[in-house]
């Protein structure tokens, strides 16, 4: 991954303010008694001021020494990870953090990390105007910033988008897990733009409908490498963002390019989803290193139908194995492979585990005479993946849930992490999302 032309996201030394706007007089100071109090480092303030007279048409800001309203402090640097509310980071090293609630202090840094507060501060110097970046087919490509307009035709890369704080800037989207009926409802929750979003109808991995894209007027166009159409494409003079991520490294990497296409507010919250992943990685490890080849229980994952198998280059087997599981279908290579039913018993897994998609049920293996020369089936160790509304087998920011549910069925006993608060966690914290009681007993029921 290279990244050119743009502010590093951490520095050695507190951060260098900027000069752009004078501060206020002490006349004007005086006189200002500001929608909220602000405590800020005098290097910093300039630019505050640009922020604050931009939104509230040439008013000062009123700056205190102590106890404001809204503390902009320096990001500490190398921060471990801690179940916190993220802050806003406006400029690289630069954080927002509220100190009380204020609908104006709320709209003031919604401003501030906002396509609009980001070109303000391009006007100023202070944030490069474009940034390069290696995108996961090997593209070096330069983009102009701030990007205000997507068109996302892969499922996993809106999550994307939606995980790191971008999804306002989404003009159109493909989803993962909103066809049915309930994962529908969710993600209007979680967007009430969805149903004037979601183009499936346009934009997939195999259709693009350059006339209707053309409509959107986007600035970017976000898929998959294994997309047909990114040729056609090409006649609209809008830059593609390809991405591959069927490893835990690729979806990290993914997310972390995903952050910085958007600038430094979606940078810090890409950085703090591989913190948050690598922190519940580490944990479940330090439960699951003790396990011997004999006591890891050895999984299947099928796909849409009994005998179409996740391959060991998937993330499913991936996840497997991170929670303390074998992937007996880890030696299968590719995509999803279609197996017979003597090469499901001769791996003869300890319990399957099906999809939330595509028609597959725990019923198509366990009411099936045929499977039940299994152990597995007879003992009815057959279990759906959940999913909100990605599901949480795919490579998407949810797979850090997967991970969670995961080994809380294969281990009840171990000291992991607990699925309720995690899932509260991480729906509020990556999707901005109020997610209720009801919704989390259900993801974290085994069934």
């Amino acid at each position: 991954m290279v990244v050119t032309g743009c502010v590093p996201a951490t520095q050695t030394a507190a951060p260098a303010g900027p000069e752009a706007t004078p501060l206020p007089s002490e006349e004007e100071a005086t006189d200002t008694t500001g929608r909220f109090t602000i405590q800020a480092d005098d290097s910093v303030q300039p630019v505050i001021t640009s922020l604050y007279g931009s939104l509230f048409a040439g008013e000062l800001p009123a700056f205190v020494d102590e106890g404001g309203d809204l503390l902009v402090q320096a990001a500490p640097e190398d921060e471990a990870f801690s179940l916190e509310p993220l802050p806003a980071t406006f400029l690289p090293g630069w954080q927002m953090v509220p100190q009380s609630e204020n609908a104006d202090l709320t709209n003031f840094i919604g401003f501030a990390v906002s396509p609009d507060g980001q070109q303000l501060l391009i006007d100023l110097g202070e944030l490069p105007s474009s940034i390069t970046l290696t995108d996961q087919a090997g593209n070096t490509i330069t983009f102009q910033q701030p990007i205000h307009r997507v068109i996302s035709t892969y499922g996993p890369s809106t999550a994307m988008v939606y995980s790191v704080g971008a999804g306002g800037r989404l003009v159109a989207a493909s989803y993962l897990g909103a066809r049915d009926e309930a994962g529908a409802a969710a993600m209007s929750r979680i967007d009430p733009r969805f149903e004037s979003l979601i183009g499936d109808d346009y934009f997939s991995q195999d259709d693009f409908n350059l006339e209707e894209a053309a409509n959107r007027n986007p600035d970017l166009i976000i898929t998959s490498a294994r997309t047909a159409w990114l040729d056609t494409v090409s006649e609209l003079g809008v830059p593609y963002f390809p991405y591959d991520a069927e490893t835990p490294e690729a979806l990290k990497e993914a997310i972390l390019l995903t952050g910085q296409l958007f600038g430094p507010n979606t940078t810090a919250q890409a950085e703090a989803w591989v913190k948050y992943y690598e922190w519940i990685e580490a944990a479940i490890l330090e439960q699951t290193e003790t396990l011997t080849e004999a006591d890891q229980l050895r999984v299947l994952f099928t796909g849409t139908s009994p005998l179409r198998i996740a391959s060991g280059e998937m993330i499913q087997s991936s996840l497997i194995e991170i929670a303390g599981g074998i992937s007996v279908s880890a030696d299968l290579t590719g995509y999803w492979n279609d197996v017979n039913l003597e090469q499901v018993a001769a791996w003869d897994a300890d319990l399957i585990l099906v999809p939330p998609y595509g028609g597959a049920s725990v019923g198509a293996i366990t009411e099936d005479p045929d499977w039940q020369i299994l152990d597995a089936v007879q003992a009815g160790r057959v279990y759906r993946m959940p999913k909100l509304v990605a599901p949480w087998d795919t490579p998407t920011p949810d797979t850090v849930i997967a991970i969670i549910w995961l080994s809380n069925l294969l281990y009840p006993d171990l000291d992991t992490p607990d699925c309720g608060e995690q899932v509260q966690y991480f729906y509020n914290t990556f999707y901005n999302y109020d997610i209720s009681a009801e919704e989390i007993d259900s993801l974290c029921a085994i069934n």
